[in-house]
């Protein structure tokens, strides 16, 4: 398998897919970020699409790093779908927001194994805009790759994400799950396997990131279970939640699947303009649970 063929395919698709998508871009509703004392991006080509600037929280523990949660629901609140693209949140959710802004200072991309199980991807973010503000930032090209997995029933042999080896890869595991993967690891030295012991949960993953990989900033791309495991445990700071004018998805697929409500602050709602008409995004500041 020729994977720098592969990569090298992969990124010249998302790229061109990204700077050719027209992005109709968001009008204000209410801003308060300023008022919370949020600190802000303030990039021009950003700010003209985003209709101002875009908030991002700091941790709120300083033995894990600050983490975001990104998703798009149905007008129905569904989230499940083949395609994120079919619930209707649109191309500047995609492109502005979920592989954009969201992501735009992470140090890594988290997910859950059910996400990526199947698929052939990298994430990033691919807008050419961004990626030079990202770099002018000083910061890698390619966020770290963070997979959540109990079981580590993943499929390292196949999927694009595992075989680049400029990427850095962790695997956040249990002693059960870091057994299963090793044999796939042990000739990829540039996958790491964080295991947190016999009964580990992902928020020990987090820790070991922050406190012996130097992530500071994680961006959480799902699945629900995960993302509800986080919100619970108290360490997710901010919700950025695109919502599509038509009801759809997967029946009964909200993004949040916890017993207890979530308490949140709204930041910034923001409308979609022109054939996004009817769009419309939040950021949500998350209380601790």
């Amino acid at each position: 398998m020729d994977w720098a063929a592969r990569f090298a395919a992969f990124v010249e698709q998302k790229t061109a897919a990204a700077e050719t998508a027209r992005l109709p871009g968001y009008v204000t509703l209410e801003s308060h970020g300023a008022q919370l004392g949020l600190p802000s991006l303030t990039d021009p080509w950003a700010s003209r699409l985003f209709d101002g600037p875009f908030f991002e929280s700091g941790a709120s523990h300083p033995a894990l790093p600050a983490v975001n949660t990104v998703f798009v629901q149905s007008a129905d609140g569904n989230t499940g779908a083949d395609n994120p693209m079919d619930l209707g949140g649109g191309l500047t959710d995609k492109h502005l927001i979920y592989e954009g802004l969201s992501s735009l200072h992470a140090d890594a991309i988290l997910t859950g194994a059910g996400t990526i199980r199947g698929a052939q991807m990298v994430m990033a973010i691919w807008r050419p805009e961004l990626v030079r503000l990202r770099t002018a930032l000083g910061l890698e090209r390619y966020p770290a790759q963070v997979v959540a997995t109990r079981s580590g029933n993943l499929d390292i042999e196949s999927a694009l994400l595992f075989n680049v080896p400029e990427l850095r890869v962790f695997i956040l595991t249990d002693d059960a799950g870091a057994t299963a993967v090793a044999p796939h690891t042990r000739q990829r030295p540039w996958i790491r396997v964080l295991s947190g012991g016999r009964h580990s949960d992902v928020i020990a993953g987090l820790r070991a990131l922050r406190a012996n990989h130097g992530i500071a900033r994680v961006s959480c791309i799902g699945g629900r279970t995960l993302t509800t495991q986080l919100i619970d445990a108290g360490v997710v700071q901010d919700l950025y939640l695109t919502t599509s004018p038509k009801p759809g998805g997967e029946p009964n697929t909200p993004f949040y699947t916890g017993a207890q409500p979530l308490g949140t602050t709204l930041v910034v709602s923001k409308a979609g303009r022109d054939e996004e008409a009817g769009v419309r995004f939040e950021h949500l500041r998350l209380a601790d649970h």
